[in-house]
């Protein structure tokens, strides 16, 4: 049930619209969301250009100072090697150029076992298992490093280092110390982007400088990225959760190629960053225009159609019960299509022919109904004259035989006469009360069969059973004669009146059952000399096969009994009159 209910909601004419609207519009849908997610990708191409642009922007001044640091150790690889041996010289030579450059918080040279003993400190150092010395010695291409508390600055200074080879063989190495507090990170560049932190890191991932505390840097970091996997690549940008909470965007780039790198951290959820960014909500629009679409489809396709055609279906369920014609015109007729307008001329039309066919076929049956009681009233009145003239022939008989056979024979025309009146009188010929019928037949057969001074008890039990002509007849002229049987051959019982039962009754399964019985015993006045003909019974059978009945006799010592059961044809409604 509920399977069905479904699939006729599926089978609806607006389901099927939507169906291959949505078909329709499915390829302009696609490259909606296809062009949708290339102008996200450009947007997001755009925004981490951006933030790349001002971290290169942020660390300027920070690679200016680096920059700085190692150009001042290449220049001093080539000086410093000559006079290391005069630490007087070296001293004043290179404490002159940091106090010029301002930045610097150390400058040396530690020769090939790591003996520092030419530098802006007077103090000589020895840093052969110095891990500064170790990479020098093995590497000799410059770099940088960090030293939280350096030897000889005593403070947090990222270390410049540039190594001195003559061919394959070491000489030392050229340092540069830069404070922390010498450096400048541009954070407030003039632009409304600001990120939450700022990392230099070198080309090993060893942060160099923060922003904000250097210490806890590394609590900072990308968790699913380690700093050593964005050296060497080129400016990158990604988004992280930062401790699963914090919405992160991170952009890593060179600020000294191969050896020093920026990282800067941005609130994800920065305003300027959404606005920025792609709204992800537009990637909706595709499905927003689809409901929109079917919406106004829908709602054109029910006032322009649907609608329509619900009230015309209406108009033909109210013509198929009620005969109703609609108006040809109405206000919701003249806003229907043309086609549809059309269709509900062409329905009213052909209602309106076919009422008119009813009403000349209704005619047809009223003057076939007035012509059948004109036939049956005159039948009637034939069978009347027919009795009439053998009750005159009656009396001039002088055979008391010959009078017998003329009554018995009267008694079957006023029976078939009676049945012919009731034809006529009822209202519908297809339909006649049989009760009423064989209630008439019994009681003229009575009047004329029931002899003065015998004293019958008749006991009628006759109910009413709607049955077409052509078994209310054979019924009638069956009841007939079984009357007739009864009244010629009733007897005296031992105790009580002489009686007859007469009963008729619905089964209540589709057949009905006539029943007439008898008392039995000697003959009463008027017939002891009846003879036995058979006559009677040749009648019954008959009739009864005439009707289609089943007989059943029963002949008992006190009592004589005939039924006939038989099936009711089936009733067709009679055409109302419109």
């Amino acid at each position: 049930m509920k399977f069905d209910r479904l699939r006729r909601r599926f089978d609806t004419l607006a389901f099927k619209v939507v169906v291959f609207l949505s078909l329709a519009l499915l390829p302009i849908g696609l490259i909606a969301v296809n062009q949708g997610r290339a102008v996200n990708q450009q947007a997001q191409q755009r925004l981490e250009l951006a933030l790349i642009a001002w971290t290169d922007l942020a660390a300027a001044e920070e690679r200016k100072t680096i920059q700085r640091a190692f150009a001042a150790a290449e220049a001093l690889s080539t000086v410093l090697p000559v006079i290391k041996d005069d630490p007087q010289a070296c001293y004043d030579m290179l404490t002159n150029y940091r106090i010029k450059s301002k930045q610097f918080s150390l400058i040396g040279f530690p020769d090939e076992t790591g003996q520092m003993n030419c530098s802006t400190s007077k103090k000589s150092f020895n840093f052969s298992d110095n891990p500064i010395f170790l990479k020098a010695k093995s590497s000799p291409q410059p770099f940088v490093d960090i030293r939280v508390a350096g030897r000889v600055s005593e403070t947090s200074v990222i270390v410049v280092v540039h190594p001195v080879f003559e061919g394959d063989v070491f000489k030392g190495y050229v340092v540069v110390s830069i404070p922390h507090d010498g450096l400048e990170i541009n954070s407030e560049a003039e632009t409304e982007l600001s990120p939450v932190e700022v990392i230099t890191y070198n080309s090993d991932g060893v942060v160099l400088t923060s922003t904000l505390d250097l210490a806890s840097a590394a609590d900072r970091l990308p968790v699913d990225r380690s700093l050593k996997t964005l050296v060497g690549s080129k400016p990158v940008a990604f988004r992280e959760f930062q401790n699963n909470k914090d919405n992160r965007i991170y952009t890593a780039t060179p600020i000294i190629k191969d050896t020093v790198y920026a990282l800067s951290i941005w609130d994800g959820d920065a305003a300027v960053l959404k606005a920025a960014s792609f709204n992800r909500s537009a990637s909706l629009f595709p499905l927003l225009m689809w409901v929109a679409s079917l919406v106004v489809a829908y709602m054109a396709l029910h006032s322009l159609v649907l609608r329509h055609i619900r009230r015309l279906r209406s108009q033909m369920d109210q013509f198929a019960k009620e005969r109703t014609v609609p108006p040809e015109t109405s206000q919701d007729s003249q806003s229907m299509a043309f086609e549809l307008r059309a269709m509900e001329n062409d329905f009213v039309s052909m209602a309106q022919s076919l009422l008119q066919d009813e009403a000349a076929m209704e005619e047809v049956v009223r003057e076939k109904n007035i012509l059948l009681k004109e036939v049956h009233h005159r039948v009637k009145n034939n069978l009347q004259l027919i009795s009439s003239i053998m009750n005159m022939h009656m009396r001039k008989a002088r055979s008391s035989e010959t009078k017998a056979v003329l009554g018995r024979l009267q008694d079957r025309i006023l029976g078939l006469a009676t049945v012919h009146r009731n034809l006529y009188q009822t209202d519908n010929l297809n339909n006649l009360n049989a009760g009423v019928m064989l209630s008439d037949v019994v009681a003229q057969m009575l009047s004329v069969g029931v002899a003065p001074g015998t004293d019958i008890q008749i006991n009628k039990d006759i109910e009413d059973v709607a049955l077409y002509p052509d078994q209310a007849v054979p019924l009638s002229l069956l009841t007939s004669e079984a009357v007739t049987n009864a009244l010629k051959y009733v007897g005296k019982p031992a105790q009580g009146r002489p009686w007859i039962n007469i009963k008729f009754a619905d089964n209540g399964d589709g057949t009905a059952t006539l029943s007439v019985a008898n008392s039995k015993g000697p003959a009463l006045a008027g017939n002891d000399d009846v003879e036995k003909t058979g006559l009677g019974a040749k009648l019954v059978r008959s009739f009864s096969i005439q009707l289609g009945a089943e007989v059943s006799i029963q002949d008992g010592e006190s009592d004589y009994k005939i039924s006939a059961t038989f099936t009711i044809a089936d009733f067709s409604h009679e055409p109302l009159d419109y």
